[in-house]
């Protein structure tokens, strides 16, 4: 509307993302959808034509994700797959990583600038696949080449009856969640190339017709996402063996996602890669837990002093009774217990008696009779 050119972009009026690179850091999907900046004027109509490959403006946007820069956050992909398996873990599921031995595409049929459009992770700027789509791919495998063969009662027990029966349908015994990848991850650009588009009965197909090129966005091969089911109940556990199978063998024979029947979309199970997520994820947890008693050690004076003890050497040790208990700097009479406390808790005490240090320290018997005397004498006084 109105004389101004700039005002009919389609782009969001004022936007600083026309003509300018993506952020590595922004998410890509937003960029990808949103801020589309080849388009071109022509009669007042706003359009991408191609005039062959090299001068395609939809091929040209793919490319400023489809690179070496790989889309997505790491700190916030490598948390959310924490999450994920810690959550997979408490409700008893099964997950594990599956590596694209091909590309995969997902989400096609979106609304899209360069026609074909792509599913991205609403938070993480990443492909996915979502877990609707996961459990078609694997109602359809146990369906039709599972074998046994599975009776009708089974498929609606497991996977729900479709809203099909007369009380109005069930939702079956296991989740399927989002699949999605655990490291950040790069993107190719693909195309497809119809001969005899866009024909009529006046105009037949035939091989004299320009062939048009047809580009769209694929997610590279090697990518590894994180495949997850869960029980939906305690009784369910029982089902999650056989769909977790049938899961690892439509992955690998059915392939998921769009375009499989050319190849796309096949994984394997990846154990070793599965198996340092969960490291990660376990060292994860330790260091929350680690962090967690750190601040509950330091709610109190003997749990800040053992957090300051224990890390230094007896030598190191013998120097703070020195000089908090020996030459006084210390008054407070519950932070003097705390640490007296605290030296015997670390089993310093009982060697000092002795006139014999628990490790190699350049303190004498003498004095070190002497400091075992003054932290006895300031347990007794407590």
């Amino acid at each position: 509307r109105g004389s101004d050119r700039v005002s009919r972009r389609p782009l969001y009026q004022g936007s600083t993302a026309a003509g300018r690179a993506r952020s590595p850091s922004g998410h890509a999907g937003l960029w990808f959808d949103k801020f589309c900046d080849r388009w071109t004027e022509s009669h007042g109509e706003w359009a991408m034509s191609a005039g062959g490959a090299s001068k395609n403006p939809k091929l040209k946007w793919i490319h400023t994700v489809a690179n070496e820069t790989p889309v997505g956050s790491k700190k916030q992909v490598e948390e959310y797959a924490g999450r994920v398996v810690r959550l997979v873990r408490a409700l008893g599921g099964r997950f594990a990583v599956f590596e694209a031995d091909s590309r995969f595409v997902s989400g096609l049929g979106r609304s899209q600038p360069v026609e074909n459009g792509f599913a991205w992770h609403p938070t993480l700027g990443t492909p996915f696949l979502p877990g609707s789509s996961t459990k078609g791919l694997v109602r359809a495998w146990a369906r039709d080449d599972a074998k046994p063969t599975l009776d009708q009662a089974t498929m609606n027990r497991v996977f729900g009856d479709g809203g099909e029966s007369e009380l109005g349908g069930s939702i079956g015994t296991v989740c399927f969640l989002d699949a999605f990848p655990v490291a950040r991850t790069c993107l190719d650009a693909d195309v497809v190339t119809p001969h005899y588009a866009n024909w009529t009965p006046a105009d037949p197909p035939g091989d004299w017709r320009s062939p048009k090129p047809i580009p769209f966005l694929t997610t590279r091969s090697g990518t590894r996402f994180l495949f997850s089911v869960v029980p939906r109940h305690t009784a369910a556990k029982g089902d999650l063996t056989k769909v977790f199978g049938w899961l690892e063998s439509a992955l690998a024979i059915a392939g998921a996602g769009a375009k499989t029947a050319v190849g796309y979309g096949r994984f394997r199970r990846c154990d070793e890669a599965t198996l340092r997520l969960v490291d990660r994820v376990e060292g994860q947890e330790r260091k929350r837990l680690a962090e967690r008693l750190r601040r509950e050690a330091m709610k109190t004076p003997e749990g800040r002093w053992h957090l300051r003890l224990a890390g230094m050497s007896e030598t190191q040790v013998l120097e703070e009774v020195r000089v908090g208990l020996e030459k006084g700097t210390i008054d407070d009479p519950v932070e003097r217990s705390a640490l007296a406390a605290t030296v015997r808790a670390l089993g310093f005490l009982k060697h000092w008696q002795r006139g014999k240090a628990k490790t190699k320290t350049n303190v004498g018997a003498k004095k070190l009779r002497l400091r075992a005397r003054l932290v006895q004498s300031v347990l007794t006084d407590s």
